[in-house]
């Protein structure tokens, strides 16, 4: 389940570009953000995340696993934290030669 704004937009938006494919997506007006505005969404969002999550689903899609864009969507920060977690573990390693070091900067990141 997705909560608050920021995540369920970038839900929104990983399925508009999924949907509609990256030249869309670039030039796409969004009238539900910022309303009643509306939001150029190729020049106001970081694509990051969206490209990142778009393109594990097309790749889970290939695969052929059952996976939806919903799930994608949740469980990909989490992937990104532990992947993150794990970096800096080797990097405070590499740097200090401290296995500790290393084991408290994750524990710090996490």
């Amino acid at each position: 389940v997705i909560h608050e704004f920021d995540p369920w937009f970038n839900f929104r938006a990983t399925e508009y570009l999924v949907e509609n494919g990256v030249y869309k997506f670039f030039y796409w007006f969004d009238e539900m953000s910022w309303y009643p505005l509306g939001r150029h969404i190729g020049h106001t969002i970081y694509p990051g995340i969206c490209y990142t999550g778009a393109a594990i689903y097309k790749v889970l899609e290939l695969v052929g696993s059952g996976i939806s864009l919903n799930d994608v969507c949740v469980f990909l920060p989490a992937y990104c934290a532990a992947i993150t977690c794990m970096f800096t573990y080797l990097i405070s390693v590499e740097a200090t030669g401290k296995v500790m070091v290393g084991m408290a900067a994750c524990a710090i990141m996490s």
